[in-house]
């Protein structure tokens, strides 16, 4: 692909945020990520990523905001494929493929955020300390302030 490049994010460090209209797809090459949301001043982790995982891929293909945000919990490696690539390298068949996956991913996205979801013996993501919190909220507020936002 054409429009590949390599960057380095140290721990703490925002990647992007919910709401933001940065549309860049992401592979990470080393390090790990953590995937969260904001309720009000709590920061709650959704996922956790790692060496050989995409994230962006909703944002990719259908250039909508950003979902979620995500922070640097090591120093990362990851390489960036610019939004731009797919319209070059990519089949208009698959263009379209991916963006009616990612109307249904976001569609059932929004139905769980409205409903909830019950879970069943399921193991869930360990809460952030309040240490945890603080330090993750003051890093997304600086982030958010060196970008106008």
């Amino acid at each position: 692909m054409s429009e590949v490049q390599k960057k380095q994010y140290s721990k703490g460090q925002v990647i992007f945020l919910a709401g933001s209209n940065e549309t860049d797809l992401y592979y990470i090459e080393s390090g790990k990520l953590m995937i969260c949301v904001l309720k009000g001043s709590e920061v709650i982790p959704l996922s956790y990523l790692g060496p050989n995982e995409f994230l962006g891929e909703l944002s990719f293909f259908d250039e909508q905001p950003r979902s979620a945000t995500v922070i640097a919990i090591e120093d990362s490696v990851l390489s960036t494929i610019s939004s731009d690539a797919k319209n070059k390298d990519f089949p208009k068949w698959l263009l379209s493929l991916a963006k009616s996956l990612t109307k249904k991913i976001r569609y059932s996205d929004e139905l769980i955020r409205k409903r909830g979801i019950r879970k069943r013996q399921v193991e869930t993501i360990k809460p952030l300390s309040i240490e945890e919190q603080t330090q993750y909220y003051q890093m997304i507020k600086r982030y958010q302030e060196t970008k106008g936002n």
